[in-house]
């Protein structure tokens, strides 16, 4: 991949050629990240922020497949269950749904009166009381998972349920418990699954995630019951969000974030539980994902200029600051084939020092890489600014602007 420079100093090297301009006013789409305001960052630049201007260019081959990156999706075939002492004693009831499913039990506040043994255990199976030892098998206790290297607070017990037990109403108790107790389930053999996905990976103080949850059995889905969850900032706060089932039983729920918020680089974490049905069997499973929350220095305002010149292709695209830095703009050029499907042609970035208030960044394509089988219309996509100076995003674009034509 040959990489043309076009400038390497802070005075860049002038395009030349008489330049032809035109404007074009920026458009958005959904899952764009634009700041609805702009915060002076507390952190002073990181290290030593280079001072020079820079601008470079390469040509794409017009059949690569470029695609944004996508969210992470979660699938859960687990769930959680806090018991309280009264609940532990009780018992906890659920229906494995596959061969192979696994329980760990473990104090919250770490061990205290020794280790969890079989003989702590009491279970019933549809009502009726069963010896542990029947319905269980492969337990492992403090001394076996510490052998193992499982990284367990003390006082955990794992083991994993008799394959009869599948399809029916199984209760763990733990009657002598005095205690708080956390019971995980995870059925890696199930057909049921739980996926959860943000709408985006980064969002900004003020701003909003979406967010939605889906059940599914062996790939064919299926109407959830109930979907809960809570968002968890990275400062312990956390929020009770609410997921609404749809007409094709997808939970979903719309967060947004507080506007007094925090930047970093740990994530704000997503958990969501959700219950469905399937015939007689009712289906636990809890899930969790999470976004990062940027806060914005920087902001792209008013209108691109595209400039034809004699060397190539630029884009004049004006930033608002609200603090000194190093800002990096880069986006992709896209022309149209003779079928009029756009292709790419290049990516381009450029990342120079910008002061407090307006500002300016260009882009520049040279014109060996406007290549002729692509021509009008033409796109500009995946415009991304970023403060270099304090790594974090700031604005984001899909389809930053479309062009009927280059400027003459």
């Amino acid at each position: 991949m040959r990489i043309f420079k076009l400038a390497a100093l802070a005075a860049a090297i002038s395009i030349s050629g008489a330049a032809v301009a035109q404007t074009f006013e920026l458009q958005s789409t959904e899952g764009d990240v634009i700041p609805s305001r702009l915060t002076a960052p507390k952190s002073a630049p990181v290290g030593n922020v280079e001072k020079q201007a820079l601008h470079f260019a390469w040509a794409l081959q017009a059949d690569a497949e470029l695609r944004q990156q996508q969210p992470f999706v979660a699938e859960s075939r687990e769930f959680w269950a806090q018991l309280d002492p009264g609940a532990a004693k009780r018992g906890f009831a659920f229906i494995p749904t596959a061969e192979g499913t696994l329980v760990r039990i473990s104090r919250s506040g770490g061990a205290r009166t020794g280790a969890l043994t079989l003989a702590d255990l009491a279970l019933r199976v549809d009502g009726q009381s069963v010896e542990a030892a029947a319905a269980v098998r492969n337990l492992a206790g403090d001394a076996e998972l510490k052998a193992a290297g499982a990284l367990f607070s003390e006082g955990t017990v794992v083991f994993e349920l008799a394959p009869s037990l599948v399809g029916k109403r199984v209760e763990v108790a733990l009657p002598k418990s005095n205690e708080s107790l956390l019971m995980h389930v995870l059925e890696p053999n199930s057909p049921y699954l739980m996926s959860l996905k943000a709408n985006r990976m980064q969002a900004q103080p003020g701003g909003w995630i979406e967010l939605s949850a889906q059940f599914s059995e062996a790939g064919t889905s299926l109407r959830a019951e109930r979907i809960g969850g809570l968002v968890t900032a990275p400062d312990g706060r956390s929020f009770e969000i609410n997921f609404e089932i749809d007409k094709a039983g997808v939970g979903r729920a719309r967060f947004e974030v507080p506007e007094q918020s925090e930047g970093g680089p740990l994530p704000w974490e997503v958990h969501a539980f959700g219950v469905v049905s399937s015939g007689k069997t009712q289906v636990l499973r809890d899930a969790r994902t999470g976004f990062q929350l940027t806060q914005p220095s920087a902001r792209l305002i008013g209108s691109i200029q595209a400039k034809r010149l004699d060397d190539g292709l630029a884009f004049a695209v004006p930033v608002q600051a609200a603090a000194s830095g190093r800002f990096e703009l880069r986006g992709t050029l896209y022309g149209s084939d003779a079928a009029g499907t756009l292709r790419p042609l290049a990516i381009a970035h450029t990342a120079e020092m910008l002061k407090s208030g307006s500002g300016m960044l260009e882009l520049r394509f040279p014109a060996e890489l406007l290549r002729a089988e692509l021509g009008a219309p033409y796109a500009l996509k995946d415009l991304n600014l970023s403060d270099q100076s304090r790594m974090s995003l700031s604005e984001q674009r899909q389809l930053a602007l479309e062009l009927p034509a280059l400027p003459n």
